[in-house]
């Protein structure tokens, strides 16, 4: 919770891409890695990229992804865990928009999920992708999926995470399962014994509310590999400078991290003798 109040703050200026503010919120997230002790996956954990913002005038803007790594045990397969770290910034020079939750709240999950396997090493290698540009496009993802940093070939998995924190109903969204219902099973296992309720759906192409493709999971679904996609409904604060921590229910937001780290622990246990990747 004192790392969401933090990587939220005002002094973040509202993390948008190409900014002040998000380089503060880089930075912040490289020392904290550094001091976790995850391993850099790319040089200084940073890998760089520009996209054009504006087709009449050519503008293009510079977004920086952050990588870390955790060797696998005994497998060389790959599973991808995301968040985006950038948000909208700032409107004026005094309102900010904070994005605790968006996405602040999946970012520190990151963080939380980078200190767990690296003291607590996987069967599968795992990259934190930290993405930056998604604002603007999920252009950190499509980046990171287009770039020779990674054989996507052996990326068997990406878990998602963007807006985890305001459950205010006490329910999140697993996405992802309509196209590999084998996933199922594996988050059900973890949500027993939370408080939390975890829902399925969002994700049926025929039906026009899915989030298929609204947020940094998309890019890897588009590649062919299996995805969840962890996120609560839009709330009255969504895109709004009201979107601060102290709205977030800290009872909520831990045992979301928890259902997803055991999410994590039994696809990697089991990644080998399910479908996902095939």
């Amino acid at each position: 919770m004192q790392e969401l109040f933090q990587l939220s703050a005002d002094s973040m200026q509202g993390r948008k891409t190409g900014t002040a503010g998000g380089e503060l919120a880089r930075n912040y997230l490289i020392n904290k890695l550094q001091n976790i002790g995850v391993p850099a996956y790319v040089p200084g954990y940073t890998q760089e990229f520009d996209y054009l913002i504006n087709k009449k005038t050519g503008e293009r803007r510079k977004g920086v992804n952050v990588l870390g790594y955790v060797e696998g045990f005994s497998n060389q397969e790959t599973i991808v865990i995301s968040a985006h770290y950038d948000h909208v910034g700032m409107k004026d020079s005094t309102t900010i928009y904070n994005g605790a939750d968006d996405n602040a709240s999946g970012t520190v999950a990151l963080l939380a999920l980078a200190r767990y396997f690296t003291t607590n090493q996987p069967d599968n290698n795992i990259i934190f992708a930290f993405f930056d540009g998604e604002e603007d496009g999920l252009q950190g993802a499509k980046h990171f999926m287009q770039s020779v940093v990674v054989d996507s070939s052996f990326i068997k998995l990406n878990i998602n995470m963007d807006m985890v924190g305001r459950g205010d109903k006490n329910e999140i969204y697993a996405v992802g399962t309509y196209f590999h219902p084998e996933l199922k099973l594996y988050v059900k296992e973890a949500a027993k014994g939370k408080s939390i309720k975890v829902l399925f759906g969002r994700d049926d192409p025929s039906k026009k509310l899915n989030w298929i493709n609204s947020s940094d999971h998309a890019p890897f679904h588009k590649a062919g590999v299996p995805f969840i996609y962890f996120g609560v409904d839009d709330h009255a604060d969504y895109h709004k400078p009201t979107d601060t921590a102290e709205k977030i229910k800290a009872v909520f937001y831990l045992e979301t991290i928890a259902m997803i780290k055991d999410t994590v622990k039994h696809l990697d246990a089991n990644l080998r003798d399910i479908n996902v990747g095939k």
